[in-house]
């Protein structure tokens, strides 16, 4: 069993961790070419969005295969996540993103409603945990460099109860939260990336030349948080995927 005392305590500190090597090359091969393959069929799901989230996002990955399947419950990180949402955790979402040249994702920002909000000027006791309920998780398949555009993070700020405002920013628009600025989660592929989601985060651009970043997202919660498998209404998970689930 790996030891990820160093990552909880981490991800309780900043509200973020890397882990390298989270997946093996191999695993890693087999992912991107089917990440390839998918993008390269068009998508009707995907194309009722609109915009640019037709040629980045493809939702439910787990639905193309049992090389995606085995990432629900990869066994270099699944312990991890049980540990710090308890055993009784799913997943819930599977999206894979492809993000070109001058492309990202979104600006900071914490994830959906404040979960713990805190009024201006207060502060969290340091001594008070505050646990998270839903962990946001990316899997590198290619090697994310900064040109590349990493994710990227400002240590501590899922304390700070509100999302990052105007005077959260300096003149470079750069955010900062308590004395500490950006963090960018570079990586080599099979790197993963996992954070609290009220962390302040965004997906930096990509400003290379021509790299394309290939990222294979998996989020788990708690249990009595939804799962969010798009479009979101009376979905069924296929029978096939049931079939092949381990216990």
């Amino acid at each position: 069993m790996i030891d990820h005392t160093a990552a909880i305590e981490k991800l309780a500190r900043d509200g973020f961790a890397v882990i390298p090597d989270a997946l093996p090359p191999e695993q890693v091969s087999e992912l991107r070419a089917g990440l390839e393959d998918v993008f390269s069929r068009p998508d009707e799901e995907t194309e009722l969005r609109g915009g640019s989230m037709t040629h980045i996002w493809r939702p439910r990955m787990f639905e193309h295969g049992p090389a995606f399947e085995a990432v629900v419950d990869n066994p270099r990180i699944i312990d991890l996540v049980e540990a710090v949402l308890g055993g009784d955790c799913h997943l819930i979402a599977n999206s894979a993103l492809r993000t070109g040249p001058g492309e990202g994702i979104s600006g900071w920002h914490a994830d959906e409603t404040v979960r713990y909000p805190i009024p201006p000027g207060v502060e969290v006791d340091p001594r008070i945990p505050l646990p998270p309920t839903n962990l946001n998780l990316n899997y590198y398949l290619c090697d994310v460099d900064l040109p590349l555009g990493p994710t990227e993070f400002v240590p501590g700020s899922h304390r700070a109860g509100r999302q990052p405002g105007p005077d959260d920013f300096d003149p470079d628009g750069n955010p900062h939260y308590r004395g500490q600025g950006v963090f960018s989660a570079v990586g080599r592929a099979g790197t993963a990336v996992i954070w609290n989601d009220q962390t302040w985060h965004h997906g930096a651009k990509n400003r290379s030349a021509d790299g394309t970043r290939w990222v294979l997202q998996a989020p788990y919660a708690r249990r009595w948080i939804s799962q969010r498998f798009w479009p979101f209404v009376n979905y069924r998970l296929p029978e096939g995927v049931i079939e092949r689930a381990n216990p």
